[in-house]
């Protein structure tokens, strides 16, 4: 028999429109009598500071653990239970968003064009070279 559906959402902190920050989210369906969850979740405050819109955003960093066993009182399985355990950290992560110019962008990819050329024209001189001495006879 179904007792009841299990929806886990928890959001602590700003949103952040970043696909590394996410909320704790789950969704299970079909637990039956006697399963008990046990969340413990460890929170660290963390603060970003937006370069482009001079704002802090304050979310916060989880990681968390989950575990799911059977319960049981004198012989009989208990009701289902759900246990949130927090843990809240007393540092504070701090981060910092900018983004560099398109000049600085194409100055690192022209010098790594630039490098890649000068690269292979010393193997090509250091090739042209061996050949002459070869065709020199220089070392026969």
């Amino acid at each position: 028999k179904q007792w009841y559906q299990r929806r886990v959402a928890i959001t602590a902190g700003d949103d952040i429109p970043m696909e590394s920050y996410d909320t704790l989210e789950a969704t299970e369906e079909g637990e039956t009598k006697g399963h008990t969850h046990d969340y413990l979740v460890k929170l660290v405050r963390t603060r970003v500071w937006d370069d482009d819109y001079g704002t802090d955003i304050y979310p916060y960093q989880y990681t968390y653990s989950h575990r799911n066993f059977v319960g049981h009182h004198k012989g009989e399985a208990l009701p289902p239970r759900v246990f949130f355990r927090l843990d809240f950290s007393p540092l504070t992560m701090s981060y910092r968003r900018y983004h560099e110019s398109s000049g600085v962008f194409l100055s690192r990819h022209l010098a790594l064009l630039a490098g890649t050329f000068a690269v292979v024209k010393m193997f090509y001189s250091t090739l042209c070279v061996a050949q002459d001495t070869v065709r020199c006879g220089k070392f026969q």
